[in-house]
Order: structure tokens, then sequence, then C-alpha cells
């Protein structure tokens, strides 16, 4: 679940916004490790690869690659932030990987040798990269004649409520416009069709897509409106300026909103829908 909608510089200067992630990363990632699963899978991804994982957060799909490569492959994250980057440096000394690096870097402007990897893999930070074209080209750039590029953006607002529901029903219990939900949000690629067809434009071939369900569970109600409003840094800010009883009772209308997800133990179950877009050098 990405749901960064500052900008790239604000986030990786942002160590609260970093900590929110990197508390909340077991029930995002028990969620979210089908879909890297599957990226690794449509990428072919396999013992002796060399991949690279731009906007990897605190480190997927590139853990996930890394078990793929073996001991004579390689692995390197790129992300802007680097309060995530240290959890992910962190996670793969637990976990005693040694192929696999992370390093400060700007999508648009990657910082690789030309054709050096077999597969390019991003997981929800396409749709933060503004013009698309720039970076699709320098994934296109980076990759080994007949290399795979592998990404994954959010479909529209109404299929992901994991995201979208907390946004929502905070403003419009303060009576405020409606959380914009195009260019530059989890939402701005949700027009899957044109995202192939960008793809394409940047020089790719056989261009595919699919959509993946993304299940995400909250012991509670109240579990998932204390997620989203750690994690809800631009919203938090936007609303700053209530009294802070109004702000309460706002997240607490996201509890009650919750309620249409959970089964009768009161178990949150939130199914959301990402696409994922594959193509070939």
């Amino acid at each position: 679940m990405n749901d960064r909608t500052a900008t790239p510089s604000a986030v990786s200067s942002d160590p609260k916004r970093a900590a929110a992630w990197k508390k909340w990363f077991p029930v995002i990632q028990r969620a979210a490790q089908v879909l890297s699963d599957r990226m690794v899978e449509l990428a072919a991804v396999g013992p002796g690869d060399r991949v690279l994982d731009v906007a990897t957060g605190l480190g997927e799909p590139a853990v996930t690659a890394a078990r793929k490569v073996g001991p004579g492959g390689h692995v390197e994250g790129v992300d802007l932030s680097a309060g995530m980057l240290d959890f992910a440096r962190e996670r793969v000394r637990e976990l005693g990987l040694g192929n696999i690096v992370f390093g400060e870097g700007d999508a648009a402007a990657l910082d690789v040798p030309a054709k050096s990897f077999d597969s390019v893999l991003c997981r929800w930070g396409l749709m933060f990269m503004g013009d698309v074209a720039v970076p699709l080209r320098g994934f296109h750039a980076a990759l080994k004649p007949g290399g795979r590029l592998v990404a994954a953006v959010w479909g529209p607002a109404d299929n992901a409520p994991a995201l979208s529901l907390s946004g929502r029903v905070v403003l419009a219990h303060l009576d405020m416009p409606p959380p914009d939900e195009g260019a530059g949000t989890p939402f701005g690629l949700a027009d899957v069709d044109d995202l192939m067809a960008r793809v394409e434009a940047a020089g790719f071939s056989d261009v595919r897509g699919e959509w993946v369900p993304i299940h995400f569970v909250f012991q509670s109600c109240d579990e998932y409106a204390r997620m989203r409003r750690e994690r809800s840094v631009p919203l938090a800010a936007r609303i700053a300026h209530f009294p802070s009883n109004r702000r309460e009772a706002a997240w607490r209308a996201v509890a009650r909103a919750a309620q249409a997800y959970a089964d009768a133990d009161g178990v949150v179950r939130m199914e959301n829908g990402a696409f994922c877009v594959s193509a070939r050098r």
C-alpha cells in the first residue's frame, strides 16, 4: 500500500512518515506479498539475474527478487527516502541476504549503466513520478535487450478502499471538498489502458496487463483508522486548523465507516485492485 501524495523530496525528508511506514510494514506486507510474488513471476526473475527495483521504499519487491536470483544474482533497490532505505537495509541484514544493495536515487534520472539489468520492477511508485514518459525511458535504457519491465499501480479509488475510504470520510465529516484522486496521487494512473499505451510509447513491446487482488486485513475498525491516521500525513496537514475535538470525531467516523468491511468477529477485510503492466525491451 503506497499512498505517498507529497512530492518525492518531501517524502524523503519526512522521518515521521518513514517511521509510520516502518510501524505498519507487517500489516502492509502481509497483503502486498502476493503482488511482489506476481511481479517477480511476470518478470521471469531467475538464478543469476540482475534486477533493479525502482521506488523500492521498504525493500519490496527487491527482497522477493533477491530470494529468486540467488547468490549468483544481484538486486539494486532505489528510492528517494533515506528513512525507508534504512529500514530496507535493516531487514536485509536480518534476513542474511548478501545479494542486494539499496541506494538513494531519482527515478527520473537513474544513475545505472545502460543495458545492465535483466528486469526492472516498480511497485506502487510510478504514480508519483510526474510525466511517466521520463522514468519509463530510463527503465528501457537500463534493461538488457529482451529484458522485462513490470510495474504495479493502483486502480480507481473506488476499487481501493484501504487507501481511499479514510480521506473521503474525514473530509466529508469536516464539510471539506473531497480528496484529490487524480495525478500525483495513488490513483493517478488508474486509467490502465492509457498507462499501457505510455509503456508502449516508451519503446517497449509485448505490453500486457492484469489485475491482482490485494486483501488488507485489520484486527479491528479502530486499527484501520489508526493506521490510516498515522500514514496520512498530507491529510493531517490539510485538517490541522480544525479543533482537536473535531479532528478526533472525524477519525472516529472513519472507524465507523470501516464497519462495512468487518466480519462477525470485528476483523476488517478490504479487497483492493492493483494493476500490473509487464513489457519487454
